[in-house]
């Protein structure tokens, strides 16, 4: 579109709701403020070209182009000390924790982008399947879930890292179903390095919780969870989501399948535990949840995957990982791995401070292609 004689200059790029995520750019595509009051200029630049903007857990977008994202790129006299200035994206109050107001951000971009509302075959964006390879063949067989905390970072337990000596190679995130394809367009990422808990021991189920770096930042429409901060879970139902046997030893599901749960004390669940499962019994790090009129519960090939919680109508937490079950559907709850109890060893890897000691990958699979 030509610009009038005379005319004064475009305005920044547009972002209206009524547009269903539809970013109308500026007419000379280059120039932005990296702040609301438009004191810090800087130019629009592909997110791979702007260093400073690959740093930021959630850059300043100016528009798309496909799935090519075009974000607001400090110039040099406009570039601040530090990357933890950004344009300000909450009016509510701070977070004080990184992955916090990481969250927060992510959730008003998502709002100004998309109009704030999951499609239908996106319900949990999140989701991820862990893939191996097949030793006979270039099959990719799923057998863990996982969740989608940060662009290039999947959360997951960390016994599902070895399956019979061999580590998963790939990550598929967006889909609906593992082998039927729809219009949710399913996007497989590989994986470049692993990170297990210090503290995890394949004997027990303490500390079963292991980051996946990706290879590939992953798109604007796949949503990452946010993390919950409290020890303490609000008095919601619990969702737990994943691709896992729908019967004890039965065939997995390869529809993404979902279950209401509900938060079971510590103490009510040690009873359904022995000690030779648990030698120290069930950990404040641990939480419970399932239905113990046996109607309901996930599944042995849920390992990893996701235990949520919702809020409100956007906003999904991230409460627990899978990690010890008895079967599915037949009373004993599960044991999930408490994510608020592991947020400082998770934001040291994603979100390092520069005081922070570097944390090396237990393995690095860039040696591996």
């Amino acid at each position: 579109m030509a610009t009038p004689s005379g005319a004064a200059a475009a305005p920044p790029a547009i972002r209206p709701q009524s547009q269903r995520g539809i970013i109308f750019p500026k007419e000379t595509f280059d120039e932005c403020f990296l702040d609301g009051e438009q004191k810090m200029p800087g130019s629009c630049k592909l997110l791979q070209d702007c260093p400073a903007a690959l740093k930021q857990a959630m850059p300043q977008t100016c528009y798309f182009v496909k799935f090519d994202q075009y974000v607001c790129c400090a110039s040099n006299s406009s570039q601040p000390d530090d990357d933890s200035q950004v344009a300000p994206t909450t009016l509510k109050p701070p977070v004080k924790r990184k992955s916090g107001k990481v969250c927060e951000e992510f959730n008003f971009f998502v709002a100004s982008v998309v109009g704030g509302r999951l499609t239908k075959h996106r319900e949990f964006p999140f989701m991820a399947a862990l893939g191996w390879r097949s030793n006979f063949d270039q099959s990719i067989y799923y057998r863990c879930g996982g969740s989608l905390i940060a662009p290039n970072f999947v959360l997951t337990a960390a016994h599902c890292i070895d399956f019979g000596g061999q580590r998963p190679v790939i990550v598929r995130l967006g889909g609906d179903n593992l082998t039927v394809s729809t219009d949710a367009v399913p996007h497989d990422h590989r994986i470049r390095r692993i990170f297990i808990h210090p503290g995890y021991n394949e004997n027990t189920a303490y500390n079963d919780i292991a980051l996946l770096e990706l290879e590939e930042h992953v798109p604007p429409s796949l949503r990452p969870v946010c993390l919950w901060q409290d020890a303490k879970l609000a008095k919601k139902d619990l969702i737990a989501v994943g691709y896992g046997q729908i019967s004890f030893a039965g065939l997995s599901s390869s529809q993404l399948l979902k279950v209401d749960l509900q938060h079971i004390s510590n103490d009510q669940c040690r009873e359904y535990y022995s000690r030779e499962q648990l030698p120290k019994g069930l950990a404040a790090s641990q939480v419970c949840a399932g239905d113990l009129s046996g109607k309901a519960d996930t599944c042995q090939g849920d390992s990893g995957g996701p235990l949520v919680m919702r809020l409100d109508d956007s906003t999904w937490y991230l409460v627990g990982i899978t990690s010890l079950g008895q079967g599915c559907a037949i009373g004993p709850p599960s044991i999930y791995t408490r994510v608020s109890s592991y947020l400082d060893w998770i934001e040291s890897i994603i979100w390092p401070q520069p005081e922070d000691q570097t944390v090396d990958p237990t393995f690095d699979l860039r040696i591996s292609f």
